[in-house]
């Protein structure tokens, strides 16, 4: 497996809502397609969840191999900005993983994982508000409606196309008409 790197955990932290993609088609012909965020819990484990129905989680049983993409800063790059860009350009930044997806079937773990996630998310939300014996049904139907699970990174495969091929001064240009947009995640990767 290749390692992520600095920029790539960056990114995934950052711009968590991802897609998931399965490796197997379904009855039109394509993969399924779903969108959620994702926590990185360490250097090859993602955590997330998705509602049971979702036709991804019928898929993954098939195959647990998926593809995920983190679609970080992008933007448009103008050929009025510098002389040696002649045409116009979208510069961007993307994460894509290919992942093992492992479902957790036990409540306790499941829960565990949802408080996890939820303090991730929204740190000052109080799990415990929500998760007490007085809620029980309403976690218990919370746990029966959701899939957790976990995704081994078994590959990883990005693009930074920052137009890298261009001369500092000309990147520099770049940068200062992204943060004049208010473009700032990507200005600050311009000249990476």
């Amino acid at each position: 497996m290749n390692k992520l790197t600095t920029e790539e955990k960056k990114i995934i932290e950052d711009h968590a809502f991802a897609q998931i993609l399965s490796s197997s088609m379904n009855d039109s012909g394509f993969a399924e397609l779903a969108y959620c965020p994702l926590q990185l819990v360490d250097t090859n484990t993602l955590l997330g969840h998705l509602s049971r129905s979702n036709p991804l989680m019928k898929a993954v049983k098939e195959n647990p191999l998926v593809k995920i993409i983190f679609t970080g800063p992008h933007g448009y790059i103008s050929p009025r900005w510098h002389d040696e860009q002649m045409v116009p350009t979208w510069n961007y930044a993307t994460v894509s993983l290919i992942c093992s997806l492992n479902i957790i079937e036990d409540n306790v773990e499941k829960l565990a994982l949802m408080k996890k996630i939820s303090h991730h998310f929204d740190p000052q939300w109080n799990f415990a508000e929500f998760n007490h014996q007085d809620n029980a049904k309403n976690v218990q139907q919370m746990l029966s409606a959701i899939t957790v699970f976990t995704l081994e990174i078994l590959d990883v495969q990005s693009k930074f196309k920052l137009s890298q091929n261009r001369s500092i001064e000309c990147r520099t240009a770049f940068q200062k008409n992204l943060q004049l947009q208010g473009n700032i995640d990507l200005t600050n990767m311009q000249l990476m």
